[in-house]
């Protein structure tokens, strides 16, 4: 497929690879973090929901500089807010600091959001839900490959700190090259949406299905933050595996999303709708979640973590933006600050619930995942119901007529 932004869509996916790695990369540091700022597992882990705060803040300013400024402003402000983020983080002093920096990651996520999205739907206009799923594939890509690259430094008695330092300098080279790359022009609105509500202006009323695809961020951004959080500490805790084997469980995980990416993106390609890889991506999330809470053993809690990638990180978030960007006749970086704000408030909460809940009992973490994605499900059928009725009133109609 011969495209003139190809280049810059190569960019903007290496974001997301980098943006992979970090939003696991305290996670994965979190034994040596914890030290580094005087605190428990737990404390070093609540840092983790001030990323959803930094998204919270900037989503109410995000999307209308995308829309008014341009993209590639967006993009370019999301990689300095995460290089802030990664320097701060590796020399901060305490959980305070960190938790200040961890706001910044937050802005960069929310910059990075509005301004990759929108771009790529306007890049590829036909293949707009296709586009957004390769951003999932360089996400797991990211996570498939931090966690070897800290083994690596564990094994040869290296500072953990360099793994901080190749995502730092990754991003600043993808910097100059996402500067010197033209991107798309701006469209505000896609036929689709204009000829499904030709009627509805930009305003304060949003429909049955924009709330619920706007509430399925909350669901996706859920089950992505526990797998990529807690199952490590799951396999070594719960499941009493080796530390460097429940470390790999996060790329195990990656794998399985990694499948799931390449299977949607080419049932997608084939005409496959978003709304029904939500509804069984999301059931199948719930019974996987449940399986490894009644069986902790490391056979079971393997194969949970590939089937569990596969499901609830393989591009739920991304279904979930392309359908909404679809139904809705508001701006693309509108309704991206929108879904991102619903992402948002789960990095802000379930952080701290999850922590509450691991200090009680880690695999409890897995019944909250099994209710979440449950929820997703019923946010997606009625969507899904919704859809059908139009086309069978019209049926309906046509059969009076012929009568």
């Amino acid at each position: 497929m011969k495209n003139k932004y190809l280049s810059a869509s190569l960019g903007l996916y290496i974001n997301y690879f980098v943006h992979g790695m970090a939003l696991i990369i305290i996670a994965q540091n979190i034994d040596f973090l914890s030290k580094q700022w005087h605190t428990d597992n737990a404390g070093a882990a609540a840092v983790v929901s001030s990323l959803g705060i930094g998204k919270l803040v900037a989503v109410f300013f995000s999307g209308k500089l995308s829309d008014r400024f341009g993209r590639k402003l967006s993009v370019v402000l999301g990689i300095l807010f995460y290089v802030l983020f990664l320097g701060g983080i590796l020399i901060s002093p305490n959980v305070a600091v960190a938790y200040m920096l961890g706001i910044s990651a937050g802005v960069a996520n929310s910059f990075l959001d509005t301004g990759t999205y929108p771009a790529l739907m306007e890049a590829f206009p036909k293949k707009s839900g296709p586009a957004n799923i390769i951003i999932k594939a360089f996400m797991q890509g990211g996570q498939f490959v931090l966690p070897y690259l800290i083994s690596f430094l564990i094994m040869r008695q290296l500072w953990f700190g360099w793994s901080f330092i190749v995502l730092i300098a990754v991003l600043c080279v993808n910097l100059v090259f996402v500067l010197t790359r033209t991107f798309p022009p701006m469209a505000a609105d896609s036929p689709e949406s204009q000829a499904a509500e030709p009627q509805k202006a930009r305003t304060l009323h949003f429909s049955l299905n924009e709330i619920c695809l706007i509430l399925f961020g909350y669901v996706a951004q859920t089950v992505l933050y526990i797998l990529g959080q807690w199952i490590a500490k799951y396999g070594s805790e719960v499941v009493h595996m080796s530390e460097g084997s429940s470390r790999l469980l996060v790329s195990y995980g990656s794998l399985g999303a990694i499948c799931c990416v390449l299977v949607t993106f080419l049932l997608g390609n084939r005409g496959i709708k978003p709304i029904y890889f939500m509804m069984i991506y999301t059931v199948m999330t719930a019974v996987v979640s449940l399986v490894i809470w009644a069986f902790p053993v490391p056979a079971v809690c393997t194969a949970g973590a590939v089937l569990l990638g596969y499901f609830s990180s393989g591009g739920l978030i991304q279904l979930g933006l392309t359908l909404l960007a679809e139904k809705s006749s508001r701006g693309k970086g509108l309704v991206t600050s929108l879904y991102t704000i619903a992402e948002g408030v789960a990095i802000f909460t379930i952080p701290l619930v999850a922590a509450a809940i691991s200090r009680v009992n880690i695999g409890g973490i897995f019944l909250l995942n099994a209710a979440v994605a449950l929820f997703g499900f019923v946010l997606s059928l009625i969507v899904f119901t919704r859809d059908r009725q139009p086309v069978n009133e019209a049926g309906v109609q046509a059969e009076r007529a012929r009568c």
